[in-house]
């Protein structure tokens, strides 16, 4: 609000400037910089990020972008401005339960080409899309690439996906026969943890989405919720 009431006066003391850098929120998104756009962290190339949705509502959010990897140049607080450079980006509230859409633009297949297993991501999903007037919306699909999977990337580095799933049935096995697991919840253990192996390398919000649902459902019935729970404790 400060930085706000101060945008219309002829001089804004440095540290008022600063406030909306300090203060801003940090948005999580779901890729890795260093696969995605390397030459931002490298070089500090700077590319046009907007919202794709929601553009009938007006941001009222100044932010900064954080990537899913674990180290702390995995951020973008540097963007594109009508004359200038600024520090954070306007972007929109994020609502409960739903996804939030960014456009990363103009980074071209040279970013694709130059990113790296940094954190063990890989690709992530490809989507090739046409304009065409003739079609509804002016666009068609033409192909869908998807990206990497657990499994794929563990056996670039010598990881077996069979041998690592052997090994986890074997320990599963070992605590059902001590009795501190129930063979049911062995059984959704194994089977949750092939799930993973094999899914997406970045968050998958559809597949979360739906185990939330099958969870609930689960718990609703009764008994069997109690396996899910203590499933959910022991991974936890």
């Amino acid at each position: 609000m400060i930085h706000k009431n101060a945008a219309g006066l002829r001089y804004v003391p440095d540290e008022v400037e600063a406030l909306n850098k300090h203060l801003a929120d940090q948005y999580l998104c779901n890729f890795s910089l260093f696969q995605s756009m390397p030459d931002h962290w490298a070089i500090s190339h700077l590319f046009p990020i907007v919202p794709v949705h929601r553009h009938d509502e007006e941001p009222s959010r100044s932010a900064t972008l954080v990537d899913i990897t674990c180290d702390s140049d995995g951020k973008v607080c540097k963007f594109i401005d009508l004359r200038d450079i600024k520090d954070t980006l306007p972007l929109h509230t994020i609502k409960n339960q739903e996804p939030y859409y960014l456009g990363f633009f103009l980074m071209g297949a040279y970013q694709d080409i130059m990113g790296d297993l940094h954190n063990l991501f890989g690709r992530v999903n490809e989507v090739h899309v046409f304009l065409d007037e003739t079609e509804p919306g002016g666009y068609y699909i033409e192909e869908v690439i998807k990206g990497n999977n657990i499994a794929g990337v563990l056996s670039w580095i010598q990881y077996s996906g069979t041998d690592l799933e052997k090994r986890v049935k074997e320990q599963i096995d070992i605590k059902v026969r001590e009795g501190h697991i129930k063979p049911r919840e062995g059984v959704d253990l194994q089977k949750f943890y092939e799930e993973v192996l094999h899914g997406y390398t970045y968050v998958d919000y559809e597949k979360q989405s739906r185990h939330l649902i099958s969870t609930s459902e689960t718990a609703n019935r009764g008994d069997s919720g109690s396996s899910t729970q203590s499933s959910s404790n022991l991974l936890n």
